[in-house]
């Protein structure tokens, strides 16, 4: 496959590459600041701006598939409002459906929406403090995307962080899930690893999904 990463020089863009990149991929890297891209073996880099359309419409000619890692700069705990997300969705799902790429898998939060139902007590607590105008920006963004024409998954992470991969994550539809217990924390490395594998499965297609720790959901009844 050809896989498209935008958001590259991010810490899952980064793991997305890795991931592509050993599952003997053709990878093109699609970043604002190249330079910020780690050199891999097998990685085209593209510098570019998600903000503008044909320029990703170009990078994306003949992928199978592109896998969004992009986000805005953001201060946990700050009120400021973001539309970032509301801003530069519509003109990737526009270069995709330009290009016409089969596949497209957005990472957007678990938490962010109505996923913010299946959290706990706490985790609603600490998102509504530390990441509303974030995951606001991210839910009304996704809206639009029934609507796009294109073929998408959209898959929900829960909070990440920097540390070895888990043997695996659990990735699970968002219809199936009751409850995420407590704030699990997944490796970065896991949740690449779980895009990759999301944009070769075409089961997922116009799938919203969770990617979590093996037990760090609860199914529902």
């Amino acid at each position: 496959m050809k896989i498209v990463v935008l958001g590259a020089a991010g810490n899952i863009g980064r793991h997305a590459l890795l991931a592509a990149v050993a599952a003997g991929h053709e990878v093109v890297a699609f970043a604002r600041r190249p330079e910020s891209v780690p050199p891999l073996l097998g990685v085209r880099v593209v510098a570019g701006s998600v903000e503008d359309e044909a320029a990703m419409a170009d990078a994306f000619a003949g992928a199978d598939a592109v896998i969004s890692a992009v986000g805005p700069a953001f201060r946990m705990g700050s009120r400021k409002p973001i539309d970032f997300m509301q801003r530069v969705l519509p003109r990737m799902t526009a270069a995709v459906k330009q290009a016409g790429v089969p596949r497209f898998v957005l990472v957007s939060a678990f938490g962010a929406g109505d996923t913010l139902a299946q959290a706990s007590g706490l985790a609603r607590l600490v998102y509504r403090v530390g990441t509303k105008p974030l995951f606001e920006d991210k839910a009304l963004a996704e809206r639009a995307l029934p609507a796009s024409g294109i073929t998408y998954t959209v898959a929900y992470p829960v909070n990440l962080k920097e540390a070895p991969p888990l043997t695996a994550a659990a990735v699970k539809p968002l219809g199936k899930v009751g409850s995420v217990p407590g704030l699990p924390a997944l490796p970065f490395a896991n949740v690449g690893q779980t895009l990759v594998e999301l944009a070769e499965d075409r089961s997922t297609e116009s799938k919203r999904v969770l990617i979590t720790t093996p037990t760090g959901w609860k199914p529902l009844k």
